[in-house]
């Protein structure tokens, strides 16, 4: 005997609203051009308290133009979720899912978009839910970081490290969502003004656009490192066998920008397989070698060695050129965010990347130290626990 269907429900367009309202979730329903059809009051607070304008997100606004479009804390994600919302109304995609991060200066949070299809008559809508997930996210990170550090017997060293990330962090979130609007707002009006002003300007003029252009891509730089120190301090480990090998080979092939136009000696030794997130090793590995290549510009054929030894518990990978060098005796300062020995106009960067390359390999259970003399080269040394050898297991 089949079942018959439920009887449909037509209720009044008030009550539908307020039944919207009582939601504590953000959500609005869209059609099938992306345009708004109804708000709840979660959505429009949610909207307006990021940066959000009512014509951009309210009833009767294109919610893919306000997604491709999105300025303000949250904009990154704004065309992942236009493009998914595209996937969902054209029946591409049964559903679509994102959490992204929408932190504050004061405070970090996560949330998790997600968009359903639905359908009346011969017309095809969708749901955009925008669900508040931080506590879980943060109770997530917390629990999968405490499962990695305990596995690899590093409690000793997560009290300094985690005094120091919240420090980095709290600034690191200011800077990234602050910072980085009023940095492209200022080099497009630099573009703007050099031809507008073309012929008004002298040689002092230029000069000056010159100084503000290298500054505004100084800073810009800076922030995208400060970022990439934000993702390697919070992302979840995801800890496997990982061949260093096959690591080092795919952060040296993202090294070709900066080998063209140069000869350089390129030798790869044997490299263990060690316990390790393998994103986040290439990410350091590629730090190093870009280093290596850096300060070796001034050798007309530079060489660059990865390599490998074992010790009773470990593994102790380095990575070796024959550039400049440094003063053994400013060694300590080489991992500390902000720190440089050399001058700017020489070498050009802004003293993180060492940074990202310590947090890490500790975060991996390891340490990090180098060694070097002025104009005899630099070796990175990185070891890593043999599995089942960390301190603790």
């Amino acid at each position: 005997m089949t079942q018959s269907p439920a009887p449909r429900i037509d209720l009044p367009t008030f009550a539908v609203q307020a039944a919207l309202d009582a939601l504590t979730d953000t959500i609005a329903i869209v059609d099938g051009d992306g345009v708004i059809v109804a708000v709840n009051t979660a959505w429009t607070n949610f909207m307006l308290d990021n940066g959000g304008v009512p014509d951009t997100c309210s009833v009767g606004a294109n919610y893919l133009s306000a997604c491709d479009n999105a300025q303000g804390v949250c904009s990154d994600e704004g065309p992942p979720v236009a493009q998914g919302l595209r996937d969902v109304l054209s029946g591409q995609r049964a559903s679509f899912t994102l959490e992204y991060p929408c932190h504050s200066p004061t405070e970090q949070r996560w949330y998790r978009v997600q968009i359903r299809p639905f359908a009346s008559g011969a017309h095809r809508y969708a749901t955009v839910l925008h669900e508040n997930v931080t506590r879980d996210r943060l109770a997530e990170i917390r629990s999968e970081d405490l499962d990695a550090e305990v596995a690899q017997g590093v409690r000793q060293q997560t009290a300094g490290l985690r005094h120091e990330n919240s420090e980095l962090d709290a600034f690191i979130g200011a800077v990234s969502h602050d910072l980085r609007a009023p940095v492209r707002h200022l080099s497009g009006f630099l573009t703007v003004l050099r031809r507008t002003a073309a012929t008004r300007l002298n040689d002092s003029d230029r000069r000056l656009l010159d100084v503000l252009d290298a500054s505004t891509t100084r800073l810009d730089h800076m922030i995208n490192e400060l970022l990439g120190l934000s993702r390697a301090s919070q992302t979840a480990l995801r800890i496997g066998p990982v061949n260093l090998a096959q690591v080092v080979l795919r952060a040296w092939a993202n090294m070709t920008p900066e080998t063209q136009g140069r000869q350089v000696e390129w030798i790869a030794g044997d490299l263990p397989v060690v316990q390790g997130d393998p994103e986040l090793l290439r990410l350091a590995f590629e730090n190093l070698l870009s280093n290596a290549l850096k300060y070796t510009a001034g050798r007309e054929t530079a060489r660059v060695e990865v390599g490998a030894r074992e010790e009773d518990d470990s593994w102790v990978v380095f990575v070796q050129d024959d550039g400049v060098g440094f003063d053994p005796r400013y060694t300590h300062r080489l991992f500390g965010p902000f720190q440089r020995l050399h001058h700017e106009k020489d070498f050009q960067g802004v003293g993180l990347g060492l940074v990202n390359v310590k947090r890490i390999i500790e975060r991996h259970g390891g340490e990090v130290w180098a060694e070097s003399h002025p104009g005899d080269g630099a070796t990175f040394f990185l070891r890593f626990p043999k599995p089942g050898k960390a301190q603790g297991l």
